[in-house]
């Protein structure tokens, strides 16, 4: 009798070990969120900008005068997640309107020059704060030009004119 307790005790002990697993196994789940997000312009210094849509040197304003923007010269550059819906909107500059955008003279700001900005060459819609105009992103950069018209009026007095415009790109 003494030969069967150590026996009941090494079968149970081999019991025990063949129930315990010597692996497990899970699984591990991966993900990553692409957020909605565009950016846009390019970045000098610390300011975002479009660069300067420039219509040049007159003497006289007897005739419209017509420009396209280009590349980091007035263009917008926009750079989306593809598939996402954008809007791309522009002030009305410091003259507060898209209707009746002024350039001031740099040392004088009573004198103005009228200009506008649009959306196609034809130049018949305004781009303006609130349909501006809409694309889809590529997830490359995109750009759209910028046509300006200075429509013909009094010549003011000689000197530089400029003027600011926001633009903002929502999606």
């Amino acid at each position: 009798m003494d030969i069967k307790v150590p026996l009941l005790s090494a079968l149970i002990v081999l019991l025990c070990q063949a129930a315990i697993p010597s692996a497990y196994s899970a699984t591990l789940g991966i993900t990553a969120t692409l957020l909605p997000a565009c950016t846009a312009g390019t970045t000098v210094g610390s300011n975002t900008t479009f660069g300067t849509l420039n219509f040049g040197n007159y003497a006289t304003l007897s005739n419209a005068i017509n420009v396209t923007s280009a590349q980091l010269a007035g263009s917008i550059r926009v750079n989306c997640v593809s598939g996402l819906s954008y809007k791309i909107l522009m002030d009305g500059g410091t003259a507060g309107s898209v209707t009746a955008r002024k350039m001031a003279n740099t040392t004088n700001s009573a004198l103005t020059v009228a200009y506008n900005l649009y959306t196609s060459a034809p130049r018949t819609t305004i781009w303006d704060n609130v349909t501006g105009l809409s694309g889809t992103g590529s997830g490359t950069d995109q750009w759209y030009p910028v046509y300006g018209r200075v429509p013909m009026q009094t010549t003011p007095a000689a000197g530089v004119y400029t003027d600011t415009v926001n633009v903002t790109v929502s999606w």
